[in-house]
């Protein structure tokens, strides 16, 4: 008897279940997110994440501490072709790819090189820029001019955390490697004698070099500098190349190159 009881309840389980099924199917069907493109422009501002010590790319205005600088006026032709605001957050370099990650921000634009590491955690645009990399010392400094990185070993070498140029000095065994999160500070830790030289992308040097007495004794070839949003966000992505291609073509791309950095014509 006992047994017919809970035969006869199991199937009364099988049919509930079914019936369950049948008149409320989105309990079994999970939902479809919205793309982050609808988002942002159901919200009416994109938030785009940046590391504002870093000029002329980004940087705070003093005494206003507004996010001025080229990826800010890249972000902003960005903004405005989804027809919506543009709110710039501000944090060190190597918390960028984890809130992009995480979506506390909708997109990175911090002269972010492309590499396949990184393509591996979010999605990259169409280079935006090319940049060389440097390596600077104070003019006064022992140190001349080097054919390689390798000619450091030895040496105490500055760089920004969390940036390619830590990761090529970490590869060299022997180079003692020091690395900030803020290029202010390791500016300035070159300018007060605490370390032999710093390793910056080429346009970090214009920037200071009138402020520091500083000289270049290593050049790198140029690398890319990509844009970056969260995987699987086709459309966003397409928006962002699509503005990246039409400013080189209608030359507005060039205008802000020669605003940040001069000496380039269309």
């Amino acid at each position: 008897m006992k047994r017919e009881i809970a035969i006869v309840g199991m199937i009364v389980c099988i049919v509930v279940g079914l019936l369950v099924g049948w008149f409320i199917p989105g309990l079994f069907i999970a939902p479809t997110p919205t793309p982050l493109i609808d988002q942002i422009k159901t919200r009416g501002y994109i938030i785009v994440g940046t590391s504002a010590d870093y000029p002329p790319f980004e940087n705070k205005t003093y005494p206003a501490g507004e996010i001025v600088g080229f990826d800010i006026d890249v972000s902003q032709l960005i903004a405005d072709e989804l027809g919506v605001t543009l709110e710039m957050t501000d944090m060190d370099f190597d918390s960028l790819i984890g809130a992009c990650r995480a979506g506390t921000i909708d997109m990175i634009a911090a002269a972010m090189t492309y590499n396949a590491e990184r393509a591996k955690q979010l999605a990259p645009s169409s280079t935006y820029i090319f940049v060389r990399q440097v390596v600077i010392v104070k003019n006064s400094s022992s140190l001349t001019t080097i054919t390689s990185l390798d000619d450091l070993v030895g040496k105490d070498v500055g760089c920004q955390s969390g940036t390619v140029m830590q990761t090529e000095l970490d590869d060299i065994t022997g180079i003692n490697v020091f690395a900030y999160a803020s290029v202010d500070i390791l500016i300035q830790t070159l300018d007060a004698g605490g370390i032999d030289a710093a390793y910056v992308d080429g346009p970090i040097y214009d920037a200071w070099a009138d402020t520091i007495d500083l000289r270049i004794i290593y050049s790198s070839g140029e690398e890319p500098l990509a844009l970056w949003c969260k995987q699987g966000e086709q459309a966003l992505l397409y928006e962002i190349n699509k503005v990246i291609f039409e400013s080189y073509q209608d030359g507005s791309m060039y205008t802000l190159i020669n605003k940040w950095f001069g000496n380039v014509t269309a």
